[in-house]
């Protein structure tokens, strides 16, 4: 009989907990995974989740962030990607598979180190954001093949400067991580120097992303959420041989396929993401978010 993933969810502000609870405990899309261990400051929120979880026959108990001993894997989950660094590393340091919400990190530094660490303890460590699983992008990118090679990309999608969740990290991951699987997923792409420029309602980074031996121009453009607050997530891919473009539809349980990935991970049948899969995003966001140079604004009103 197999035995069943213990894990813990640490950080539990976001709505991602509510659906890694509904997801694993409630409705049990993955018989062989449970969060048993909530950790989080807030013993209200704490209670709920449990609650919910009980209530379909799952015990769960309050545990602290570097609860190690009593778990098999870890959902970091903080809304706040400043948070992630200190949230994981305990988890990192003793070899669990640790799967970080988006963003991975609000800093380079907290990128590398983590990745770092990992590499030293044997942690399976996973970041992503929902973008890179999203049917709409495997169909566009299919479409967009059988004109010819990919020559440039635009992105498009909410993503604010100004956030009060790490500015253009918090949102900005989706944009990358679309763009990221048009291109097919190459585990080692790696990203050139960012132009940024502002447009009426959106700011906009051009930057060369480089995979499988080819350059790609790629164009994100962040759509002031503020201004348009339903703005959806958008492609345009130009091939050798024409143009496609299409909206990118999320879903209700964009977080099923991440977690999937994670536990497939953990398993050992996929692959664990690299450290330009990792630092990669983070890097060209900060390094967009330097550059624009932007007021503090309201945070944004799209859905995390």
């Amino acid at each position: 009989m197999t035995r069943t993933v213990r894990i813990a969810l640490v950080g539990l502000d976001s709505s991602h907990a509510d659906q890694h609870v509904r997801l694993l405990n409630v409705e049990q899309r993955f018989p062989g995974a449970r969060v048993t261990v909530l950790a989080d400051d807030d013993p209200q929120r704490v209670a709920e989740l449990a609650d919910r979880s009980a209530a379909a026959g799952v015990q769960v108990r309050a545990g602290g962030p570097d609860d190690v001993a009593s778990v098999d894997a870890v959902v970091v989950a903080h809304r706040a990607g400043r948070l992630h660094h200190a949230a994981a590393l305990p988890f990192v340091r003793a070899g669990l598979p640790v799967l970080v919400d988006k963003p991975f990190t609000a800093s380079v530094a907290d990128a590398e180190d983590l990745v770092t660490t990992a590499r030293t303890s044997g942690s399976v460590l996973s970041s992503c954001s929902a973008l890179r699983f999203v049917p709409d992008v495997a169909r566009l990118r299919a479409a967009a093949l059988a004109h010819g090679e990919i020559t440039t990309l635009t992105v498009s999608g909410p993503a604010d400067p100004g956030s009060a969740h790490d500015g253009l990290h918090f949102l900005g991951i989706h944009l990358v991580e679309a763009a990221r699987s048009l291109l097919g997923g190459d585990a080692d792409l790696t990203w050139g120097e960012p132009a940024v420029g502002h447009e009426d309602d959106a700011l906009t980074a051009t930057a060369t992303a480089t995979t499988g031996g080819r350059d790609v121009v790629v164009r994100l453009r962040c759509v002031n959420p503020a201004a348009r607050p339903t703005q959806p997530f958008h492609a345009a891919v130009s091939t050798t041989g024409g143009t496609v473009e299409g909206e990118l539809e999320v879903g209700p349980d964009y977080l099923e396929p991440v977690l999937a990935h994670f536990l497939a991970q953990a398993a050992g049948t996929v692959a664990p993401d690299t450290r330009a899969q990792l630092v990669g995003p983070v890097a060209l966001l900060a390094a967009v978010q330097a550059a624009a140079h932007a007021p503090s604004r309201a945070g944004s009103t799209h859905p995390a």
